[in-house]
């Protein structure tokens, strides 16, 4: 046991490679100024990105699917005759938008870019570009940075927010997106329930069954139920339980945790800097 015994003398050196933060301290107590320059340095570098960096608004709206108790009956006749309408080639309407994944629509890059190619929107985000990009990547970069839809599973509600350099525009685009979702979702089940009402009155004067001919007008009435709702309502798919309103405080950039954070990194630089000064003059020393 002669290490064990050899290590454990009083005042003894640590053996060599071990870390001694003594040591450690003295070194960066050494180099203090060295490093809280660098800091300051970081600091400044952070600080002018944070002064010069473009201003982002960030506006929310809450929404949640609508469901109506109204069309009940029309959900019977569907369950009830839906093998009969698809043998005949009938897309139900349904209840709604249940028909219809609203999510996949309100998540689509044909959403994003119907609402990108409006002249309004598409200005403002091209604003000062050069060259100016093409529609494809504007909506790609509309997507990943200025869009976020986020859905909550435990309330039932799904949050869309939009990022604009201008508060009024982050707002507006927030609840415009919504509002086009559900232009494009009332519009197909509009289609699809006049498609369907025009099939079944062809199909009921091709036949002298009056069961079948029952079943097509219980089918046609609730389409028409279906394409009244549609026609009525605006909030077909979504309703905004919580409109987006405009911010008056800006999203980005977050000046002091950027401030913050290049001090840090400045800092670190530092204490590297000064660790390896001081490997390089050990080595320098043992060469000799």
């Amino acid at each position: 046991m002669p290490i064990e015994r050899e290590s454990a003398v009083a005042g003894a050196e640590p053996a060599e490679g071990a870390f001694d933060i003594v040591a450690l301290w003295n070194l960066l107590w050494r180099n203090r100024l060295l490093i809280g320059a660098f800091g300051l340095v970081g600091a400044a570098i952070a600080a002018a990105f944070a002064l010069t960096a473009t201003p982002m608004f960030r506006a929310e709206v809450t929404i949640t699917d609508v469901r109506d108790p109204g069309l009940g009956s029309g959900s019977n006749i569907t369950r009830q005759f839906g093998g009969l309408a698809a043998l005949a080639g009938i897309n139900l309407s349904g209840a709604g938008s249940e028909g219809v994944d609203s999510r996949a629509v309100l998540n689509s890059r044909r959403l994003a870019e119907q609402f990108v190619a409006r002249p309004s929107v598409l200005k403002e985000l091209n604003h000062g570009a050069q060259p100016v990009p093409s529609l494809w990547f504007t909506v790609k970069h509309f997507r990943e940075s200025f869009l976020s839809i986020s859905e909550d599973p435990r309330k039932g509600t799904t949050t869309v927010a939009v990022m604009a350099e201008k508060p009024e525009n982050a707002a507006r685009w927030a609840n415009e997106y919504v509002a086009l979702a559900n232009e494009i979702l009332r519009n197909r089940a509009l289609a699809d329930a006049n498609r369907n009402i025009a099939y079944l009155n062809d199909q009921i004067a091709k036949t002298s069954s009056i069961e079948i001919q029952k079943v097509m007008y219980n089918l046609i009435e609730n389409e028409t139920k279906a394409a009244m709702l549609a026609n009525a309502r605006q909030e077909y798919a979504f309703m905004a339980v919580d409109p987006a309103v405009t911010p008056e405080v800006r999203y980005s950039p977050r000046r002091t945790l950027m401030v913050i954070v290049g001090g840090l990194l400045g800092g670190v630089l530092g204490v590297l800097i000064a660790l390896g000064r001081n490997l390089w003059r050990r080595g320098s020393k043992n060469a000799e």
